[in-house]
């Protein structure tokens, strides 16, 4: 397994993304947790030396906004595994920072992140397991069939655009472990999430519905910032008991939301899959 850390902000909390990386240590959990001594920055194409890497970001006033680096090894598919990048989704404002495949430093995140937690615009943050969070995400059906993944159960839509760009799509809000960007949040679950103050504003939720949920284990950490887990590892089958938890915490934290969609999630109530844990 793989994980994937997903971790959001308010817009421009970080107006120069070194800021970010320093508030995080990175270079030195990368040393320390993956020891990785040289990186990849996608931006320039460069290897570097991990401890170099500030000194050179620092330099680098075309991206200072943003930072995007990988593995330096050739032989993985590093850019599809492994990377640690920071941008902003400007159209629905959120900052993002997503670490993938670095499962050591994601694993250790107690020695690094608290002052990310801490940060007064700290959003929200959900621990996946990368593979489950792409096959449940992927539209494309030639993604499907290339990877030999199942689809034949899956519902398909078209992608809304004319001729000639118009296809057939995979309808993934029948999957229970999809996402979604909304105005402000991401409206998606993880067996572990954080919630910080800005999150509940947004969803239109109080804390205090996430209390005595018997299926949910609620705690609320000293900065305020509420750590849910509803499940003893990450979410990795859209089945069983595992696809009734993601549906109820969905119901739980977004249908109060004036931007979801559909608050009782009726396409994932109602569709009924017939294949097992996508492989």
């Amino acid at each position: 397994m793989s994980l994937y850390l997903n971790i959001n902000f308010l817009p421009q909390s970080f107006p120069k993304a070194l800021a970010l990386w320093e508030l995080a240590d990175l270079s030195n959990g990368l040393i320390q947790h993956e020891q990785l001594t040289k990186l990849v920055n996608i931006s320039k194409g460069t290897t570097i030396k991990v401890e170099n890497f500030i000194k050179s970001k620092a330099k680098d006033i075309k991206n200072s906004d943003i930072f995007s680096i990988t593995h330096p090894s050739p032989d993985i598919n590093i850019q599809a595994t492994h990377y640690i990048n920071f941008g902003h989704l400007f159209d629905w404002h959120i900052d993002q920072l997503i670490i993938t495949g670095f499962d050591n430093l994601i694993e250790a995140r107690n020695s690094w992140w608290e002052p990310l937690l801490n940060h007064p615009n700290f959003l929200m943050a959900r621990l996946m397991d990368q593979d489950y969070d792409a096959k449940q995400n992927d539209d494309s059906v030639w993604g499907y069939e290339l990877s030999g993944w199942p689809h034949e159960h899956l519902p398909k839509i078209g992608n809304g655009l004319p001729p000639p760009l118009d296809e057939t799509i995979i309808d993934t809000r029948v999957n229970p472990g999809h996402w979604r960007f909304k105005h402000g949040y991401i409206e998606g679950v993880a067996a572990q999430m954080w919630l910080g103050d800005a999150f509940f504003k947004a969803v239109n939720l109080e804390k205090s519905a996430l209390n005595g949920v018997p299926w949910l284990e609620v705690n609320e950490l000293a900065n305020g910032v509420v750590h849910l887990k509803a499940y003893d590892t990450e979410f990795n089958s859209d089945q069983g008991e595992q696809r009734e938890l993601q549906i109820k915490l969905r119901k739980l934290l977004f249908s109060h939301s004036t931007y979801t969609d559909d608050a009782d999630f009726t396409l994932l109530q109602e569709f009924n899959p017939v294949s097992g844990i996508q492989e």
